[in-house]
């Protein structure tokens, strides 16, 4: 006889803005598998978007709409087309994301290269660029910090379209 044991609520579904950005909602998960090893009875229950019946009804949805658009146009459906059409808005915020990062990598060498050219013509007598030395250490390190919280944001909700349009395409 096969028990189902009680599913966890999803502790993600109630975290706050703080907790998401900084993964704060594992830390309960974390304890445990710090403790010992992470069992199946551990894992908390799938989120209501990213269920296999949410996510594949909706890709069907497309696929429907594409399958008839094809045959009106007397062409092969494209599934391609159908997963764009109904993923295309958290890809564009994903790219978005990718623009910002990859936008910060490259002003960060800028900053650095401001502090060094500082040192390179050090004025003691100058406290105007003392100042300046100082705001473009300042936004190094929170361009750097941004940059770490951004980049795991984003590598995360890749991850999460990824698996989403793997369950919504074996689902259908």
């Amino acid at each position: 006889v096969w028990v189902c044991a009680e599913v966890k609520p999803n502790p993600l579904q109630s975290a706050n803005l703080c907790s998401r950005v900084f993964f704060w909602w594992l830390n309960p998960l974390y304890k445990i598998g710090h403790k010992r090893r992470l069992e199946e009875d551990d894992m908390y229950s799938v989120l209501p978007e990213d269920r296999s019946k949410h996510l594949g009804e909706e890709l069907q949805g497309f696929w429907d709409k594409e399958v008839l658009r094809a045959q009106r146009d007397s062409r092969k459906p494209s599934l391609t087309k159908a997963i764009i059409k109904c993923y295309w808005k958290s890809y564009l915020v994903l790219g978005i994301f990718t623009l910002i990062e990859e936008s910060l990598k490259v002003v960060q060498p800028i900053f650095l290269g401001k502090i060094i050219n500082y040192f390179e013509n050090h004025d003691p007598t100058n406290s105007v660029t003392l100042h300046e030395a100082y705001v473009y250490v300042t936004l190094l390190c929170v361009c750097t910090l941004f940059l770490a919280i951004l980049h795991h944001l984003y590598f995360y909700h890749v991850q999460c379209a990824g698996m989403r349009l793997r369950v919504a395409l074996c689902h259908m």
